[in-house]
């Protein structure tokens, strides 16, 4: 097998396994599955604040209406709450509900879990290495 077959097969097992942590931690909370993009959804209203549908969509680099439909659906699950913008009534401000804050809350434990697994596994050195080479493979 060759490093570029190897370095694929790594990425896809780290990336199945911070979905199984992220789902597992959903289940622990309660929540409904939800997709990862979702989740992706989900972590940027949790990192933004004031969100508009439109600005959602810079963020994410997608359409507006591509962003319209998930916000929706998040929202039918309970998850994201729309407000109207006093200053402007056509604009629409996104914030995560109570659930929707927990579901944000649960991923980013998930990754600092998993991460905080990978790193007892390493030693200081190794770490080391494997950020700068993260670092330069990325750059």
């Amino acid at each position: 097998m060759d490093h570029k077959q190897r370095i694929m097969q790594i990425f896809e097992s780290v990336s199945r396994s911070l979905v199984n942590a992220k789902a597992q931690k959903l289940r622990k909370i309660g929540a409904r599955e939800i997709n990862i993009t979702q989740f992706q959804y989900i972590n940027a209203i949790n990192h933004c604040t004031d969100l508009t549908f439109t600005g959602l969509a810079k963020t994410l680099n997608l359409s507006k209406p591509a962003v319209t439909g998930i916000v929706n659906k998040l929202i039918e699950q309970g998850y994201v709450t729309k407000c109207q913008s006093d200053s402007d009534r056509r604009v629409y401000f996104i914030h995560l509900t109570r659930e929707g804050k927990q579901v944000a809350d649960a991923y980013e434990e998930a990754c600092s879990e998993y991460v905080d697994g990978m790193a007892r596994t390493l030693s200081e050195s190794e770490l080391d290495q494997l950020v700068n080479l993260m670092e330069k493979a990325l750059h």
